[in-house]
Parts: C-alpha cells; sequence; structure tokens
C-alpha cells in the first residue's frame, strides 16, 4: 500500500488532511494539525516514518531547486507529530525535504504546530537544528540544508525567548539567510547576539569557500544594519580586528570592506600587528588601510618604518610590490622617514624574486641622497644578498666595498622515520572517548582493535562504559530504521562503517539489523583497490563485533608508519589459533601488506611452528619475505575530457604489476594498476592508502596520482598522503616524480606547500630525479594543466629551502622543453623561472648548454626576459659568478 493510500485509509485522521498533504497545502495542513488529538499526530508519525524507509522523495540535493511540492506539508506534519525533538530535527534535515524557497513561512508553521511543547522540548529541537554538522557543499543544496535548519531554530529562538546557540552552525545560517533575504531576517535582539557570535567564531573561512557572492551580500546587509542603529559600527569594526589578528580571513575582510571605516576609525595599530603572519587577504587589506591613515596623517613614523620593513618579507609578490610604493611614497613630504624607508628596501634585497630585488635597488638609488647614515648603513648591510649586477648599481651611492658571498643554505635533515609504537587499549574506559571521536586511520585502528580484543573478552563491560556516550552522540544509530535509510554512506564512508563497529560492539542485534537494511552496493569495475581494502576490512570487522569469535585483529599497526613488527603479527596468530578461531580474510591480507621491507629470522623461524591454514600462509609470506616490489611505469596520454567531447586534455597514468603469480585476492587487487582503469575518481579513504603498504610507496602513489588532476583547481586540496609517503620507505621513481609535479602546480598554497615539504623531504633522502620531475612540470605547464608562476613560486620556496641541486635538474628540464622558438613569445612567469634556475645554478655550480636558451640570449632587445636569458647561458656556460 503507498504512502498517500495508508493515510487515507487510516481511521483517526483529522477530516481533510490526507487531501490537504497530497494536494501540497502546507498552510491548510498546519490549521488541522494544530487542532488534531495526540492519536491522530501518533497515528501520521507511524505513516511518515514509513514514509522514510520507503526512501522517501528518493532524491536529494542534487536534483536541485525547485523542491517537491508536497515538502513543505510534510515538513509541517513531522514537526506536529514526532514526539522526539531529535526525530523532528532529523526529518527537517533530510535531503529530500529541504527547501529551495519559503524559508520564512514554513518557519512560521512549524512554530505554530510545536507552540504547545514544553520550552525544554523546543530548546532541544533548537539545539539539535543549530548542532547540525557543517555542509561543505558549495552546490544550491548546501544553502537549501543550511536554510532548511536554521530558519525553523531562529523563529523558536524568537518566539520563546529561549538563549540564542552559539554553534558556528547556526551562526552560519544567518549568514547564509542573510545573504539571500538581504538583513531584516530576525528581531534585534537575535541579530546582535548572532553578530557577536560570529565576531568570536573562529575556522569560518575553510567553510565559505566557493560561495560566490554569498558573503559580499551578506557584509553589505550587515553594513546597512550597522548604518540603521542596529548594530554598532564600532563592535563591528573591532570584532574584524580581533578576527583577523587570530588569522581569520573571510567573512570578516568582506564586513570590514562593506563597513567602509573613516580614516579616524581605521584601527591601526591592530593592522600594524597583523603584517608578519597574517594570511594574505588581510595583509593586503591591512597595507591599504595603513596607507589610507597614513596619507590622511594619522600614522606614526615608528608604525610607518616598522610596517613597511616588515611588509618585504611577505611571500606574496604583491604585497612586497604595494610595500616597496608605499615606502617611496611615504617620504614625499616627509623626507625625515627616508632612512626608514631605505631600511624596508634593504629587507627587500633578499627577496627570491628578481623583479622584486630590481625595483628595491632603483628606489634605493633614488633615495640615497635624502638619507641618513643609519639607512646607508641599512643598505651596505643587505647589499650581498643580491646578485652580483644588482649590487654594482648601488655601488657609487653607497660607496660598497668588496663583496662577500654568502654560504648557501643548507637542506634541512630528512625527518626521523615514523617508528613510534601505537598505544595497545588494555581497558574499556580508553575507549569510551576513542568510540565517538577516531577520525584518523591511527586512531580508528587502535579503536577497531580494542574493540575486537575487549569484547571478545567481555562485551557487558565494554557495553557499560561506551553505550551511553554511543547514545549521547549518535542516538539515531538505535534507531536502525532511520539510520539505514535517512543517512547516506552507511555502508562505504569509513567514519559511519566504525560508528557501525561501534553500535555492533554495544549493541550486536542492533547492528545486525542495521546491517540487513543498509543498501548493498557492489564495487565497481573503476573503484580504486585501496578503497575496496578499506571499507572491505571495516564491513567485516563490523559484522564479526556481532558475534564477538574473534580475539584479535591482525592488521592492526604496530608503529605510527603503519607497519606491523613481523613477531607480533605471528603472536597474533598464534592467539586465533589458540582461540580457535580463523581471522577475517581482508583482514589477513592487510597484515600481509604491512610487514616491513626486512623479515627477521626469528619471526620465519617462530611462525613455522604455526599449525592452521592461515598460519601455514602466514608462515610461507614471511619465508619469501614479503611482497616484492612491484614493476611500476606510466604513459602520458592526450585524451577527449569525455567521451564524445571536442576538449582535449593530457592526463599522465601510471602502470603497475606484480612479480609473482600466487597473491590472495585483495593484495593482487592492489599490486595491479591499469592505465585503462586509472579514472579520476575520487576518494573518501585517501588518507588511508599510505598506512595500507608503507613498505611500497611508489604503488600507493601510483593509486593517488590519477585522482591528482581534479585537485589542482580546487581549494580544498588534500595532499598530506604525498607527504607521508615521502617520509614512508620502498623505492621512488617516475611515478612519484608525477605526483609532485601536480602538487606543485595546485592553486591551493596549503596543498602547494606540503608538495613543498614533500620535495625537500625526497631531496634530504636523494631518492628523487629531479630531472624527471622537470619533464613531468613541463608536461602539464604545455598542456595548461598548471600555471607557470604558480610551479615556480614552489621551486624558488623548495630552492630557499635547499633543495638546490633537484631544483636546478627539474628547472634546466623545463627550459629545455618550455623556453620559446624563435619568434615565438614567452610564456607568462618564463622570466621568473629563468631566474630560479639562475640562482640555482649558481648555488650548484651546474654547467650546461640548453640549445633554446642559447638562441634566447641571442634575441635583440633588453626585455627582462632576454636580459635573464644571457645571464643564465653566461652562468652556465662560462662559469662565471653573476648571482
Amino acid at each position: 500500500m503507498s504512502f498517500w493510500a495508508a493515510i487515507v485509509k487510516r481511521a483517526g485522521q483529522p477530516g481533510g488532511l490526507p487531501g490537504r498533504l497530497r494536494a501540497a497545502d502546507a498552510e491548510g495542513a498546519a490549521d488541522l494539525l494544530e487542532r488534531a488529538d495526540d492519536e491522530a499526530r501518533r497515528a501520521l508519525a507511524g505513516h511518515l516514518r514509513e514514509f522514510a524507509a520507503q526512501g522517501g522523495f528518493g532524491r536529494g540535493w542534487w536534483d536541485g531547486p525547485p523542491h517537491d511540492p508536497q515538502a513543505p506539508a510534510l515538513r509541517v506534519a513531522g514537526a506536529a507529530c514526532f514526539n522526539d525533538a531529535v526525530e523532528v530535527a532529523f526529518w527537517l534535515t533530510r535531503p529530500d525535504l529541504w527547501l529551495f524557497e519559503g524559508h520564512e513561512d514554513d518557519a512560521r508553521r512549524i512554530a505554530r504546530v510545536v507552540r504547545g511543547r514544553s520550552t525544554r522540548w523546543r530548546a532541544e529541537l533548537v539545539r539539535r537544528l543549530a548542532g547540525e554538522q557543517v555542509w561543505r557543499d558549495e552546490a544550491d543544496g548546501g544553502r537549501a540544508h543550511w536554510l532548511s535548519a536554521w530558519y525553523p531554530a531562529a523563529r523558536l529562538v524568537e518566539e520563546t525567548g529561549l538563549e540564542p546557540p552559539g554553534d558556528s552552525a547556526f551562526v552560519l545560517g544567518w549568514l547564509y539567510a542573510v545573504a539571500g533575504a538581504g538583513g531584516g531576517v530576525t528581531d534585534e535582539r537575535l541579530t546582535r547576539h548572532l553578530a557577536g557570535s560570529l565576531l568570536r567564531s573562529r575556522g569560518l573561512a575553510a567553510q565559505l569557500r566557493g560561495t560566490g557572492d554569498l558573503v559580499p551580500a551578506w557584509a553589505a546587509a550587515v553594513a546597512h544594519q550597522a548604518g540603521d542603529g542596529v548594530l554598532e559600527r564600532g563592535t563591528l569594526l573591532e570584532g574584524c580586528a580581533g578576527a583577523f589578528v587570530d588569522g581569520e580571513t573571510r567573512p570578516f575582510t568582506d564586513l570590514y570592506a562593506a563597513l567602509r571605516p573613516s580614516p579616524q576609525e581605521i584601527p591601526v595599530r591592530d593592522l600594524a600587528r597583523l603584517v608578519p603572519t597574517a594570511p594574505g587577504p588581510v595583509v593586503q587589506l591591512a597595507v591599504s588601510e595603513l596607507r589610507r591613515a597614513d596619507d590622511a596623517g594619522l600614522l606614526s613614523d615608528e608604525l610607518f618604518a616598522e610596517a613597511t620593513k616588515t611588509l618585504m618579507f611577505r611571500p606574496e609578490k604583491k604585497i612586497v610590490r604595494a610595500a616597496l610604493t608605499w615606502a617611496q611614497a611615504g617620504t614625499r613630504s616627509r623626507q625625515e622617514r627616508t632612512g626608514a624607508a631605505l631600511q624596508a628596501l634593504a629587507a627587500a634585497f633578499g627577496n627570491a624574486h628578481r623583479d622584486i630585488a630590481e625595483r628595491a635597488v632603483a628606489a634605493a638609488s633614488r633615495l640615497a641622497g635624502h638619507a641618513d647614515e643609519d639607512g646607508h648603513a641599512a643598505v651596505r648591510a643587505a647589499a650581498d644578498a643580491l646578485p652580483a649586477d644588482l649590487r654594482d648599481r648601488l655601488t657609487p651611492a653607497f660607496h660598497l666595498d668588496g663583496r662577500r658571498v654568502p654560504a648557501p643554505t643548507a637542506l634541512p635533515a630528512p625527518p626521523a622515520e615514523e617508528a613510534e609504537p601505537v598505544p595497545v587499549i588494555e581497558l574499556p574506559e580508553e575507549l569510551a572517548e576513542l568510540a565517538v571521536t577516531a577520525r584518523d586511520p591511527l586512531t580508528v585502528e587502535r579503536l577497531l582493535a580494542g574493540l575486537v580484543t575487549l569484547v571478545h573478552r567481555d562485551r557487558e563491560a565494554v557495553r557499560a562504559v561506551v553505550e551511553p556516550v554511543l547514545r549521547a552522540s549518535w542516538p539515531f544509530l538505535f534507531d536502525v530504521e532511520l539510520a539505514a535509510h535517512g543517512i547516506g554512506g552507511m555502508n562505504d564512508d569509513p567514519h559511519l562503517l566504525t560508528m557501525r563497529a561501534v553500535l555492533a560492539a554495544v549493541a550486536p542485534e542492533a547492528g545486525r539489523r542495521l546491517r540487513g537494511l543498509v543498501k548493498f552496493y557492489p564495487f565497481r569495475d573503476w573503484d580504486p583497490a585501496p578503497d575496496i581494502l578499506v571499507v572491505t576490512r571495516l564491513r567485516e570487522i563490523a559484522r564479526e563485533l556481532e558475534t564477538g569469535d574473534v580475539p584479535v585483529l591482525l592488521a592492526t599497526p604496530t608503529v605510527t608508519s603503519g607497519h606491523i613488527d613481523p613477531m607480533t603479527l605471528v603472536e597474533r596468530m598464534e592467539r586465533l589459533e589458540a582461540a580457535c578461531a580463523e581471522p577475517l580474510d581482508a583482514d589477513f591480507q592487510q597484515a600481509l601488506l604491512r610487514l616491513p621491507q626486512t623479515i627477521p629470522p626469528a619471526a620465519v623461524t617462530r611462525a613455522g611452528t604455526l599449525t592452521s591454514t592461515a598460519g601455514r600462509k602466514l608462515a610461507a609470506w614471511l619465508r619469501r619475505g614479503g611482497l616484492a616490489d612491484p614493476v611500476i611505469g606510466h604513459r602520458v596520454v592526450r585524451l577527449p575530457f569525455y567521451e564524445g567531447s571536442a576538449t582535449i586534455v593530457t592526463r599522465i597514468f601510471p602502470a603497475v604489476r606484480p612479480h609473482e603469480e600466487d597473491l590472495p585476492d585483495l593484495v593482487r587487487r592492489m599490486s595491479v594498476v591499469n592505465p585503462a582503469d586509472a579514472v579520476n575518481t575520487a576518494s573518501q579513504t585517501m588518507g588511508w592508502w599510505p598506512l595500507l603498504m608503507p613498505s611500497h610507496r611508489e604503488v600507493i602513489t601510483a593509486w593517488i596520482l590519477p585522482r591528482l588532476p581534479p585537485l589542482i583547481k580546487s581549494r580544498r586540496a588534500d595532499l598530506a598522503p604525498l607527504y607521508r609517503l615521502a617520509c614512508g620507505q620502498g623505492p621512488v621513481g617516475a611515478v612519484t616524480a608525477a605526483a609532485l609535479a601536480h602538487g606543485l602546480g595546485c592553486e591551493d598554497d596549503g596543498a602547494r606547500g606540503i608538495a613543498v615539504d614533500a620535495l625537500l623531504v625526497h631531496a634530504a633522502h636523494g631518492d628523487l630525479n629531479g630531472g624527471d620531475l622537470g619533464g613531468f612540470l613541463s608536461v602539464l605547464v604545455a598542456a595548461d594543466m598548471v600555471r607557470l608562476g604558480r610551479v615556480v613560486t614552489a621551486l624558488a620556496d623548495a630552492l630557499a629551502a635547499g633543495a638546490h641541486a633537484q631544483v636546478w635538474d627539474a628547472a634546466a628540464r623545463m627550459l629545455t622543453e618550455l623556453l620559446p622558438q624563435a619568434r615565438e613569445r614567452p610564456r607568462t612567469s618564463m622570466t621568473d623561472l629563468l631566474i630560479v634556475a639562475a640562482t640555482a645554478a649558481s648555488l650548484t655550480g651546474a654547467r650546461l648548454r640548453i640549445p633554446r636558451l642559447a638562441a634566447a640570449a641571442q634575441r635583440t632587445g633588453g626585455s627582462a626576459f632576454v636580459k635573464q636569458a644571457r645571464r643564465l647561458h653566461e652562468l652556465i656556460t662560462t662559469g662565471e659568478e653573476t648571482a
């Protein structure tokens, strides 16, 4: 019987209610539900739960607006009929019941039908709606999610006089609402509270990426409210300054700009404090505001000197250029500042970008005749940081002596091998906190190992301490129908699978029923093997905890690198044999993949005493020395962006095959990467991957490589696995160089920084071919997949940190392949690449003939490109020191 037929047939429904719901008459339904008795509400609640169990409307945010026309009526029905505030909150945030319009009317209706509930009940509903987990999607569905939860919560706060929540989710909901409605969405009391909460909030910038014009629209509306007296301008400006000091950017930069403070309102001292360490957008704003204050005569000479000098050490070229301009402009009517300006300019002499150093030298030369001795002394002290030709320009004005050649920066020592032991959980009390907070793979491994061992030993002891914590944080897990049909990813999301394992440990029957209800999707041909291994193993552990037959997991790492001590693995197998238990299949294969490259003879000998089938397999695996290094290669291909597309893209596809034939299924899958199957599918478990084969990091990098192209332009690219792999074991080759090439071209500064750190680790170990890196960078630049300017910035950072040889090899290969032919225009940032290459060549003493470079050096004209080409060509062919 269908949902609607059941409602019509069921006795006790208020007259006309089924028709109102089916006709999408939310107002009429609210009128009837407001007068309905408890029996009628309970009956309808049962049908609504059945509706949810059957999949609801079968749609989500990805279907986009408009929402289903019956959604508003069903929302008010759930609010009226469900007795538990948690269930109402869950109902109102179901993806198929999100609203894309009419939020204020929806909130008014919901407030009407719950008006008879106790204040405590309504406060709990507000808390649940305000505490919804952060939703980071950039599509319209993300806004629908926020607003569908926020408007009812805000309406209840206004009507009841409840203490407004301070949750960041509630504050972000206000931001979305104000941006969409233009302000005035709450009363003054709540508006002031939300503004104060926002000014105290931290970490919002990451949640606002990709929101387009949302934040400026919100900022404009809030600034308008400040103009109307609803909010105080001084409080908002002070709050923005405090947020800047704490390293925040958006939405505070937008709000500050929208408030348009007068020169007298500019918090000059706070802004001056930001210059050394604040994020780039904040410093750009600070420079602009400090100059406005300076032009108005409101900036002291001391702050001018401090700010301009400190700005020269910023990594952003745009900011340093602005500081150079300000340092000169600040002396036009106040010549007493010339000494301070020269000290600031001298600080820019060591900038990695030659054009910055050139501008600083030119400006210093112009100011030399007006400066005091302190300014001249600062220039003389810093001049040795300049290339020789630039230093010579300063000699007449500043009477420089002979040049001292500075020692090159030493490459930092590689990080120590990650060999910290992984603590073993011995007591049920140790599980309580981890049961709901475990997120990173190693912590999850510890949690699962502790659950398996302690549940086998005494399930009731585990239940006594873990179940109350789980019920408090994840109460809906125990409503298995609701959890199975209302939460996506229950069978493939690592975190949700971990929660299923915890549920199975404390409530095995509920875990069993949840497993039976969760939709099972078989793995697809293109699913990456690391995902299959992680998910399969988590599923089998959750299932095993329903029975508690296994006394120990085999594959739990013994050290933080992901490795398992071979002797410990043999001891775990002995415990299984003593308990007459079979090891979990995926857990056993994962254990084989986590062995170190060298197996101690004592472990091989002791494994020979194992008697079970699995024990004998383990003994044979240890005798052969574990998995031999697979054969790894790559292929650069050009192919349509999608089937039938006219857009051609370049991709670097890895190819991996094992040496052995007789491998267990999952081990073989992990050891085979076919170029034809290496598609750009995303992964929820990539953070786990470096721990899966810690002795074969190039294989894991091969699995990661096809997934990197979409991350190049992402503002949320997570390249932490590349750094972990750099610190790992096993050979590296061209595939690692290709992966680092993608990372060095990322638009996200943080991701690019991680790639530089990984390059430095490889440079310290001496295991990466810089020429291969440069070749792959050339491929990506030529295909317009990455911008040359970002790559050059990353190489300059690595060079400054001491990776001289690797940067020179990479830059030389790039120049060989990317320098323009005769009559071709050079690429944007090619001059910067020449400068970095010249610095690296000077530090390494490189000698090389690059035909394209020789041709560029012979061009006529005096452009910066030609000058730098001549400079580098002379340096690497004649050996004269010019840098």
